[in-house]
């Protein structure tokens, strides 16, 4: 979420409230209520979308690049003892079949990755026994297959997290526009004349639609400054 949606919101939400602790003010405004009623409508959905799209993805993101490191790593454990049996007994297409460097498995695409690791597993299997020598048993290959398997899974599980952000993103920028609009057209003009009967809560009201710019700086700083000029901003 970027700060001119969050400064938005902010506004929304500080706009809502004073109208919500006023209430009684325009009990008898039947127009006023139903555009009141939809305005707060629109700020469930908002901060609905709003926690799908800061949905924290980067659980998912770790844990896929760690079932890539282990399958990287494992898959070239296999590579190194396949290599070194098949040096020993001269099986030059072996050899040739089962090398790949670190730098080779950390630039192949994830699902390339899983094949190579599956492939590692087809070599390996008939000749389990002869590759002890080489610290390779079958615990290595069940523990290569269990990760590729893990790691297999959480592909499409981090790309549908991404996928759903971005569309929350879309759906954000369009309720924020509905949010401006009703605020700005239809609430706005039905509040003014409040200003003459009850200066206050208009006063109020007016502060709350000050949008305030909130930096995103860190502790020790200020993180809000009224937009230049401090002037009451459209929505």
């Amino acid at each position: 979420m970027n700060l001119n949606q969050i400064n938005k919101i902010r506004m929304f939400a500080a706009s809502s409230t004073v109208l919500s602790n006023h209430s009684t003010l325009f009990a008898s405004s039947e127009v006023l209520n139903q555009k009141l009623q939809t305005f707060g409508g629109i700020l469930t959905q908002l901060e609905g979308y709003r926690q799908v799209q800061e949905q924290n993805t980067s659980g998912l993101t770790l844990s896929k690049e760690n079932l890539r490191g282990d399958v990287e790593n494992l898959s070239l454990r296999v590579s190194v003892a396949l290599i070194a049996y098949a040096t020993a007994t001269g099986d030059a297409n072996l050899k040739r079949m089962a090398k790949y460097t670190p730098s080779k498995l950390a630039k192949v695409s994830d699902v390339v990755l899983c094949d190579i690791a599956e492939n590692m597993i087809t070599m390996a299997t008939p000749v389990i026994a002869a590759l002890e020598i080489y610290f390779v048993t079958q615990a290595e290959l069940d523990t290569l297959h269990q990760k590729t398997l893990d790691f297999k899974a959480a592909i499409p599980q981090n790309r549908v997290a991404t996928s759903s952000r971005k569309a929350s993103t879309a759906t954000i920028d369009q309720l924020i526009r509905d949010a401006n609009n009703i605020l700005k057209n239809e609430i706005d003009p039905l509040v003014q004349p409040f200003q003459f009967i009850n200066p206050d809560f208009f006063q109020q009201y007016k502060n709350a639609r000050i949008i305030i710019d909130y930096t995103g700086r860190g502790p020790g700083a200020s993180d809000e400054t009224t937009v230049p000029g401090g002037v009451q901003q459209p929505a």
